[in-house]
C-alpha cells in the first residue's frame, strides 16, 4: 500500500490558518472524498490545542470512522522561542499536551517549526497571520540581538521537544522553511548534530528547500536516514509556491531516485495549496496524488 498522505496546507488554503474546529471535520471527509487513507493534523496556539483537546474523543471517532490513519500532529507554537523562560516553559508544556495528542490519534510523528528569529521585519512577515507565498521581506536587525545567544536557547529547546517526545514514543521532525531558524539543510544538520537524539529527523520539504535554491537530491544526500517525512510541492525556484509536480521546475526523477537509494519507507504528504492555487486545489492534489503514487511505485518505496 502507499503511504501517501494529505498534508494540512489543505486544510489552511480551504479554510483558514488556523482551521476552524468544525472545519477540522470537513478536512477529514476532504481527505476522504480525495482517496486518501492517511493525514496529518496541526495545532496552532494553545486556543487551538484547548479546542483539540476538548474534541479528540469525537475527531478520533471520526477519523477511525473513515478508515484513515494520523501520521503527523504538528504543534505550531511561537512562543517556544521567546525570549521570556517563563513563556517557553508554558509552550513546552503546551508542547507536551500535543505529544499526549498525538499518542491518542495513535500518530508516530510529531513535527515543530523553527519561527523566525526575533528580528524585526519592515512589512510582511514569514507566516505571521496566514501562510502567504511569494512575499518579499524586509528585515532589520535588532540593537543587542545576538545570533550566538538566540542559536543557544534555541537549540535548548528543540532539545527539551526531542526529550518529551521520545518519552511518548514519537518521533520528532522539523522542515527547514524560507525565512526561519533552520531554513536549509546544512542547518538542519548543525542542529541534529547539536541535538544529538535518534529520534530528531527531517522533514524533506521539497517546494521550501527548491525556493531556497538548494539542490534537492544534494540535500537528500545530506540528510539521507535522518528524512522522517517528505512533503511534496513544485514551484519555479524563485518564489516559494506549492504548485502540483510538473508546474515547476524541480527534477522530479532525481528526487525520487534519491529517496530510493536512502531506502525512504516513511509518509509522503501531499503539500499543495496556497490562495494563487485555491480555485483549482482538488485538481492540484489529486494530481500529485497519483503521480506521487506512480513515482512511488516506479522507484520501489513501496
Amino acid at each position: 500500500m502507499s503511504r501517501v498522505n494529505l498534508a494540512w496546507l489543505y486544510a489552511i488554503t480551504k479554510y483558514g490558518y488556523p482551521p476552524p474546529m468544525d472545519k477540522v471535520f470537513s478536512v477529514i471527509d476532504d481527505a476522504t472524498r480525495l482517496g486518501f487513507k492517511a493525514i496529518e493534523l496541526e495545532v496552532v496556539g494553545e486556543k487551538n490545542l484547548r479546542e483539540f483537546e476538548e474534541f479528540k474523543k469525537k475527531l478520533k471517532d471520526y477519523i477511525d470512522a473513515k478508515g484513515l490513519v494520523v501520521v503527523n500532529v504538528a504543534a505550531i507554537f511561537r512562543e517556544l522561542l521567546s525570549p521570556d523562560e517563563s513563556v517557553r516553559e508554558n509552550a513546552l508544556e503546551w508542547f507536551r499536551r500535543t505529544c499526549d495528542l498525538a499518542t491518542y490519534f495513535n500518530s508516530p510523528m510529531v513535527q515543530i517549526d523553527t519561527f523566525t528569529p526575533p528580528i524585526e521585519f519592515i512589512g510582511a512577515k514569514p507566516y505571521s497571520t496566514a501562510i502567504v507565498f511569494g512575499e518579499k521581506y524586509r528585515v532589520r536587525i535588532p540593537s543587542g540581538f545576538s545570533w550566538r545567544s538566540f542559536w543557544k536557547t534555541f537549540v535548548d529547546v528543540v532539545k527539551r521537544c526531542t526529550l518529551i517526545a521520545k518519552n511518548y514514543g514519537l518521533l520528532l521532525s522539523i522542515e527547514p522553511r524560507i525565512g526561519e531558524t533552520i531554513s536549509n539543510s546544512d542547518a538542519m544538520l548543525r542542529l541534529l548534530d547539536e541535538v544529538g537524539e535518534d529520534n530528531l529527523g527531517a522533514v524533506l520539504d521539497t517546494g521550501h528547500l527548491h525556493a531556497a535554491k538548494e539542490l534537492i537530491p544534494l540535500s537528500i544526500e545530506k540528510l539521507g536516514e535522518k528524512i522522517f517525512y517528505v512533503h511534496i510541492s513544485d514551484n519555479d525556484g524563485r518564489d516559494n509556491y506549492h504548485w502540483a509536480p510538473g508546474k515547476g521546475t524541480i527534477d522530479w526523477e532525481a528526487v525520487f531516485e534519491g529517496l530510493k537509494k536512502y531506502n525512504f519507507k516513511g509518509y509522503i504528504a501531499i503539500d499543495v495549496g496556497g490562495q494563487d492555487i485555491k480555485d483549482r486545489l482538488d485538481t492540484e492534489v489529486i494530481e500529485t496524488k497519483k503521480f506521487v503514487e506512480e513515482m512511488g511505485k516506479k522507484y520501489y518505496l513501496w
